[in-house]
């Protein structure tokens, strides 16, 4: 198994600031307002024991935080926290036109201040705010207050951390983002790298030079245009967004309330961690992938030494170049990513070897040669699925690298066309999404089913779904967005009615930083009393109560089971203290009734002479409520005569030419078809010569 532990950086200056963030909270007041000191906001005192369990790095955001934010600490899904109390204050007559918080945080209904109450100078009322995660980890939003005295909203930066189970199924549904594809075609061109920034999808739409975002109504916005090859994006825990431009070896940031400015410089200089450098004041080598920490480190490829890290906040933001020798041994650059240790993974795809790497930040800030093999080996290609990642083959060219709330691992295997994640507790591999093929089919199939074209990049929501850059054709530089649903689906074996399927499995992973615990888990739908639970082959405790740890996977095994014929259908839900509060697996599958096949000619007692022509003809019955479709073959002796033949009507005939005396068998098999089962059926029949055929 892959488990990364953080070493201690030779850097101490690796909390932020976050001075862009309080650039926004600030403009709200100053940029924004006609008369900034119309209104303001005062937030409540934070108590000790709301911050008490919060993790070390929420604890090192906060401590640098800017005074116009305020934390409320940290709630597990589902829990009433106490509401905070928030004074709107005025100092000139105003009308509020509009209250607005992010989702995960809900202003009470017995707040004083109310939309369209006109409030006096010299008084104030009470907002009252209760903070409900929608999700596990850092939860950001703000706190906005529209008034008549004000051209943009009056902002207040409110976070949180909440702790909240995830469930994610395989094989689950795959959809297209609707925003990235119009009639077939992807809106998308060279794309490389996305992130997830709440519920925000972000792309690097590296051939068309714009930063996009799609929020969650699916509404698509250009943040910044004109820049040709942009290539990495990320963004930090208050909301500025980064990006980069590797032919220029610029470095941009996208403040929350929209400007865009140029965070890199021009100069030289080495950058050790030793000494570190300013950011505004050097130029990058050729940037590529970006990924940020919980500390909102910002880390990217960079060609002075495969890496660099930089604080990015507080102006002047420092910068170190890191020793990895990884990513440039690709053009362009391979990927490089962190995780929540700040351990830095990179693909190793030199001759014959395909391998993911991981080093911790303290080597690379040291320049000590030291990795741990984490996925691959000697051997590139693709193989071992479901056991170690370290045994397993993988390809020699990864697109992204991410990471969910559980700490798994997930990188497109562009050379294989799959998206695959490693387990962080068990370090087995598993393909997630695709099935092999270059191709673009298989929306609203189970994913692991569908065709995916040279993956990039990818990324991980708080919901646990998987979000996939991905070629709208086999051969193509136009991209759609594929998202991987946290709604399984499982289409079983086709079944005669009456006769149970072999089992097949679903595999059930808690995803999220929280124990899943399980109030009921129950087959629902238009026929639920064909699907079973095969004990045998489920690993999963179904009963009450049972607990799916944060970070586990187990399986469940169906049975398909049909009362009726045709397409048969039913949910397994999974009823739990997650978000949606129900989970599901829709299965399907399809009942067939055993065919009546019979020859019609020749029969048993038909008089057949040597060397004259034999005309076969079989009918294809059954008691199902469709007539039976699909071929037939005729066979003679074992082998075969012509091709196969189409049913019409119910019948299908052949010709064969001749036959010598003595006994022959003629046998035919039916194909079978959705609704009727195949079959095969034969018969003897004699052949006499003409001269004793009286």
């Amino acid at each position: 198994m892959f488990v990364p532990t953080r070493q201690n950086s030779l850097l101490p200056w690796k909390c932020l600031l976050f001075a862009g963030f309080a650039a926004w909270l600030a403009s709200m007041s100053a940029f924004a307002q006609t008369k900034p000191s119309a209104v303001t906001i005062t937030k409540p005192a934070t108590s000790a024991t709301m911050l008490s369990e919060l993790p070390a790095s929420e604890k090192a955001i906060l401590a640098q935080a800017p005074e116009n934010f305020y934390e409320f600490g940290a709630a597990k899904l589902g829990e009433v926290t106490g509401p905070q109390r928030f004074t709107v204050q005025f100092a000139q007559t105003a009308t509020i036109t509009k209250i607005t918080s992010s989702a995960d945080f809900k202003v009470e209904s017995d707040s004083t201040c109310g939309e369209g109450r006109t409030y006096s100078a010299g008084t104030d009322c009470i907002l009252m705010v209760r903070f409900v995660p929608q999700g596990p980890g850092h939860r950001a939003g703000k706190l906005q207050v529209s008034h008549s005295a004000s051209v943009l909203p009056m902002g207040f930066g409110i976070g949180g951390y909440g702790y909240a189970p995830v469930i994610s199924f395989v094989p689950s549904i795959i959809t297209t983002v609707p925003a990235t594809v119009s009639a077939g075609v992807g809106l998308l061109n060279g794309a490389q790298n996305l992130a997830l920034a709440g519920d925000t999808l972000l792309i690097a739409d590296t051939g068309n030079g714009k930063v996009l975002s799609i929020d969650s109504t699916g509404t698509s916005k250009a943040l910044a245009t004109g820049y040709t090859g942009v290539y990495g994006v990320a963004q930090d825990t208050f909301g500025q967004i980064y990006y980069d431009v590797p032919s220029t070896g610029k470095m941009y940031e996208i403040y929350d309330y929209g400007p865009v400015v140029q965070v890199s410089g021009t100069g030289t200089i080495a950058c050790p961690a030793s000494t570190p450098c300013t950011l505004s004041s050097e130029a990058l080598g050729t940037p590529g992938a970006m990924s940020i920490d919980p500390y909102n480190h910002l880390f990217f490829v960079d060609s002075h030494q495969g890496a660099a890290f930089s604080t990015v906040q507080p102006i002047p933001a420092n910068l170190i170049f890191l020793y990895d020798p990884f990513p440039y041994q690709q053009s362009p650059s391979a990927t490089m990513a962190v995780d929540s240790s700040d351990n830095l993974y990179s693909l190793w795809a030199n001759g014959s070897v395909c391998e993911i790497a991981q080093q911790s930040l303290y080597n690379a800030e040291n320049n000590f040669v030291s990795f741990i093999k984490v996925a691959g080996g000697h051997t590139c290609g693709f193989a071992g699925d479901n056991g170690q990642a370290t045994n397993a083959e993988i390809g020699n060219k990864i697109g992204q690298i991410a990471f969910d709330a559980a700490g798994n691992l997930y990188f497109t295997d562009k050379a294989n066309n799959r998206v695959r994640r490693i387990d962080y507790t068990s370090g087995i591999i598993r393909t997630i999404a695709g099935n092999g093929i270059a191709g673009y089919i298989g929306d609203t199939a189970g994913a692991t089913t569908a065709e995916l074209a040279n993956p990039t990049g990818v990324g991980v929501d708080s919901e646990g779904q998987v979000f996939i850059i991905a070629g709208d054709a086999a051969s193509s530089t136009t991209q759609v967005v594929r998202r991987v649903t946290t709604f399984g689906k499982l289409v079983l074996p086709t079944t005669k009615n009456g006769v149970k399927s072999a089992a097949s499995t679903v595999l059930v992973s808690n995803t999220g930083n929280s124990a899943m615990q399980l109030t009921n888990a129950k087959f629902t739908g238009t026929n639920p009393n064909d699907f079973a639970v095969d004990p045998n082959t489920t690993t999963c405790l179904l009963t009450p109560g049972s607990v799916l740890a944060a970070g586990q996977s187990c399986q469940v095994g169906f049975i398909f089971q049909p009362t009726g014929t045709g397409s048969r259908s039913a949910y397994f839900n999974l009823l739990s203290n997650t978000l949606l509060g129900i989970n599901n697996v829709t299965l399907s599958g399809a009942a067939t009734t055993a065919p009546a096949i019979r020859f019609t000619a020749p029969t048993s007692a038909s008089l057949l002479l040597a060397n004259a022509k034999v005309g076969m003809k079989v009918s294809v019955t059954s008691d199902a409520s469709t007539a039976p479709t699909g071929t037939v073959t005729f066979k003679v002796d074992g082998k075969q005569i012509g091709g196969t033949v189409a049913l019409a009507g119910g019948s299908a005939s052949a010709l064969q030419t001749s036959l010598s005396a003595g006994s022959h068998t003629l046998s035919v098999s039916y194909s079978g078809d959705r609704y009727t089962a195949s079959g095969t059926v034969s018969e003897t029949v004699t052949v006499k010569t003409a001269a004793t055929s009286n």
